[in-house]
């Protein structure tokens, strides 16, 4: 698991320095600082959900921006409905809910098609590592009184994947924003993600940020 953190250490720690080696002027507010928040869609499941994120990024080349950040997501849905008659002939619940949950540090480049004072649009390919956990199973069964014999129904659930997960991926988006100050904006992004554990998350936000 070392290498994991190595590896995004390094990231991490390079792209400054990269930046810094092409003659980045600091006066013309090529620096954002952003923070997103949108919907989203967990492919496992088919689990809709909430996405967020911090991305700083800065301009190193004409158009062309590096990019980190830490974003989270969130899905969670009913799942195998199952209710009952108790003994007193009230109404048991007993399904379940099933949760979906991961957080992940993203890296990599952004390039704007159209970079006006007011307008921006581009495209982001950023690389990420992302730890993941959920409550999703793979076999649910249901035995009935009339198999067990018991009053009540016997619910048999088996995880054949692991609850917890780290994996590596990529998530590319499409961006839009609004400098409707020097230095605030305000934007929208379409995004779809993948990643080593089959895991497809596309989704959706909206974009608040400051340039400096």
């Amino acid at each position: 698991m070392k290498i994991y953190f190595v590896f995004i250490y390094a990231i991490v720690v390079s792209l400054p320095s990269f930046a810094q080696d092409n003659n980045f002027d600091g006066d013309n507010n090529n620096n954002y600082l952003e923070f997103s928040f949108g919907r989203s869609l967990h492919g496992t499941g088919d689990t809709h959900g909430y996405h967020y994120g911090f991305n700083y990024g800065r301009e190193f080349s004409k158009r062309l921006f590096w990019q980190v950040g830490f974003e989270g997501s969130l899905n969670d849905a009913p799942d195998f409905s199952l209710t009952y008659e108790g003994p007193t002939g009230e109404t048991i619940d007993a399904s379940l809910h099933t949760v979906t949950a991961g957080f992940q540090i993203v890296a990599g480049i952004k390039y704007n098609f159209i970079q006006s004072d007011k307008h921006q649009f581009g495209l982001a390919i950023l690389p990420l590592f992302r730890y993941q956990a959920t409550s999703l199973s793979d076999i649910y069964e249901t035995l009935y009184p009339g198999l067990t014999n018991l009053p009540f129904p016997v619910r048999n659930i088996i995880r054949l994947s692991p609850g917890r997960t780290f994996a590596f991926g990529g998530s590319f988006r499409l961006q839009y924003q609004y400098n409707f100050r020097s230095d605030f904006y305000i934007g929208a992004l379409g995004a779809f993600q993948l990643d080593t554990n089959g895991d497809t998350l596309p989704h959706y936000s909206l974009r608040l940020g400051k340039n400096f």
